[in-house]
């Protein structure tokens, strides 16, 4: 048991360590500077956390039992913690807005209701609370329980944030193939497990009872997770987009007219200038070409044309290559050469959108052309 118990304490440790050293990283990464700032102040509190487990496996928790209040109440924080980063990172915010702060309300409350039931209880109570065999008082249970509520919460929202960010891009520029969202997703994927974890330990626990302290599952999972969650994030540049929510939509000046008006001004540019041949063409570009905001023109294309950016662009280029290939009657070109000349910035994006417009690939386009 000694043996076991100085492993998982090594794990702590290294991952303790591995939180610690990049606090020091992040805090002087120039890019991104509020968002790694923000996440080096989450690596020291999961360090933080995993320190308080180390000293509970060391049986040092009979000299400093209080320190049991902040081990078991810091899981309110990873919750708001990766989901404000997430949305500081990718809308690069500079500064708390005002809602900002009502994520740390669980926290606040719990932190108060232990200052009342739990940190000035004589430490003969506080260590009692480890004794798994008898029944701790329901309020302790309660605070206990809504860890992993408050961590499914937020689970679900940092996949709507990587949801809307997804379209967001999409409704923001016409070709994606050089933005790398590997990180979001493994940082999404990566918190989901965490709480999934949670989860079970909790369900564990209720069936078994503490004694197994299925609970060591979710600090082992953080160790082994918290390294590679840091450097790829770390690593991520800044990605800005306009905000195109539907939402964003619903309080629009334009009427019905003069929303016409932009539509035919913006089919008449498509077919007459052809700024998809740009391959880097996005939003804020195709809006000064029509002399309206980034705003108005997303919401055109969202709701009179009924496409986001990425696919109304992407449309066009079809088009273009369809016709490339068709007055291409010596194959001159080659399939590929055709893609690149309509806009396209890479194969898999160009093969994807033909096949997603024309039901074909372009190979099967021009045979049935011949």
């Amino acid at each position: 048991m000694l043996e076991y118990k100085n492993i998982i304490a090594l794990i702590f440790a290294i991952g303790a360590a591995q939180a610690i050293f990049l606090f020091f990283i992040l805090l002087k990464k120039k890019e991104n500077s509020f968002a790694n700032k923000f996440l080096a102040v989450t690596m020291l509190v999961f360090a933080i956390d995993l320190i308080a487990g180390i000293i509970f496996l060391a049986g040092f928790i009979n000299n400093i039992p209080w320190i049991l209040g902040i081990n078991s109440t810091l899981p309110y924080l990873y919750g708001p913690l990766i989901y404000l980063y997430i949305i500081f990172l990718i809308h690069r915010r500079e500064s708390f807005l005002q809602q900002d702060y009502c994520h740390f309300i669980p926290f606040i409350i719990v932190q108060l209701y232990g200052l009342l039931f739990f940190y000035f209880e004589p430490s003969s109570y506080q260590l009692s609370l480890l004794d798994f065999t008898k029944q701790p008082p329901w309020h302790i249970q309660l605070v206990g329980m809504l860890i992993p509520v408050s961590g499914l919460i937020y689970m679900f929202l940092t996949i709507r944030v990587a949801y809307n960010f997804n379209k967001q891009i999409k409704n923001s520029l016409s070709n994606i193939d050089n933005i790398d969202l590997s990180w979001l997703l493994y940082l999404v994927g990566g918190t989901a497990v965490i709480w999934l974890v949670v989860l079970l330990s909790y369900l564990i626990g209720y069936a078994f009872g503490e004694q197994l302290q299925a609970n060591l599952m979710i600090y082992i999972t953080i160790s082994i997770f918290l390294y590679t969650l840091a450097i790829k994030s770390y690593k991520q540049p800044e990605i800005k987009v306009e905000n195109t929510s539907q939402d964003s939509y619903k309080k629009s000046g334009l009427s019905d007219e003069k929303a016409e008006q932009i539509k035919q001004s913006l089919l008449d540019v498509m077919n007459t200038d052809k700024p998809f041949l740009d391959a880097k063409l996005n939003l804020n570009q195709l809006a000064e070409k029509i002399d309206i905001s980034t705003h108005n023109l997303s919401e055109i294309i969202n709701t009179k044309i009924e496409q986001n950016f990425y696919d109304f662009i992407n449309s066009y280029r079809v088009e273009e290559v369809k016709k490339l290939i068709t007055e291409d009657k010596n194959d001159k070109y080659n399939l590929l050469a055709h893609g690149f000349e309509a806009g396209f910035s890479s194969k898999s994006a160009y093969y994807s959108a033909f096949k997603k417009f024309t039901g074909m690939t372009p190979a099967q386009f021009k045979n049935k052309k011949m």
